[in-house]
């Protein structure tokens, strides 16, 4: 079985701690809620109250905007999963189905190269 390694993708505020990977699950709005899966990284612009009940189902989270205030920094705690906000372009960066790492310590999120 090839290795994987992680490969930096993007930086940004970290917002809520730890670790995790997953495929990278890209959200515009709430008619993609049904595409995320289980250990899922929700990858969108921003949340909101509609939003939390996807904080019970994924690994991590990933924003555009916001800061340690954030709705989705408030509720990823709560919830206990990583997640790092105001990652620039994070919705093209990352695509959807690839796998990543997020760290909610020091705000990296980083793919995975297989080699």
């Amino acid at each position: 079985m090839p290795e994987s390694s992680a490969v930096p993708h993007a930086t940004g505020t970290p917002g809520s701690p730890g670790r995790a990977s997953g495929p990278a699950r890209v959200v515009h709005g709430p008619d993609d809620f049904a595409r995320v899966r289980s250990g899922d990284v929700l990858v969108c612009r921003f949340t909101e109250p509609a939003w939390t009940a996807l904080f019970g189902v994924v690994a991590a989270v990933v924003t555009e905007t916001g800061g340690v205030l954030s709705h989705a920094a408030i509720v990823a705690r709560e919830h206990g999963i990583p997640a790092v906000l105001a990652v620039p372009g994070a919705m093209t960066t990352l695509r959807d189905g690839e796998i990543v790492t997020v760290d909610g310590d020091t705000g990296r999120v980083s793919g995975h190269e297989v080699g």
